[in-house]
């Protein structure tokens, strides 16, 4: 026994447009939505870099990096989360027991104060990482 018979059809079979515009249609807002949201995605710590005249780009090497910001409000982020300085020098240990390669990529705007800047590198060499990148921008002069 046949479930589908010809014969019997009045018209041949036909695919719905009307659907398939319905799906096209979300998926093409979901698209739009998804790469609006993405476009305007906050960064994690809004910085204004100091300039310097013998700025290099960094990343060309694969090694771990751990990555600390200072905000204007002089906040220390490690890894963009929040962390107190006392605590800074506990995590940089662990990070290099971990890997004992890693280096720390260091950014602040250039409104905090130097004796942070100088903290902040006394406590990663402390825990025995000396290499520190420190992230500027390139002069225009």
């Amino acid at each position: 026994m046949r479930i589908f018979d010809p014969a019997k059809s009045q018209r041949p079979p036909t695919i719905r447009l009307i659907n398939l515009v319905d799906v096209l249609f979300i998926l093409l807002i979901f698209f739009i939505a998804t790469t609006t949201f993405r476009a305007n995605s906050p960064t994690a710590v809004k910085l204004v870099l100091p300039e310097a005249k013998t700025a290099e780009e960094v990343g060309r090497e694969k090694v771990e990096r751990l990555s600390i910001a200072v905000s204007p409000d002089e906040t220390i982020y490690l890894d963009n989360k929040p962390i107190a300085l006392s605590a800074l020098e506990q995590s940089l240990r662990q990070a290099k027991e971990k890997n004992p390669k890693v280096q720390v990529q260091f950014s602040a705007d250039k409104t905090v104060t130097y004796g942070t800047v100088v903290e902040i590198v006394d406590a990663a060499r402390a825990a025995g990482i000396p290499d520190i990148t420190a992230f500027t921008k390139k002069s225009a002069r």
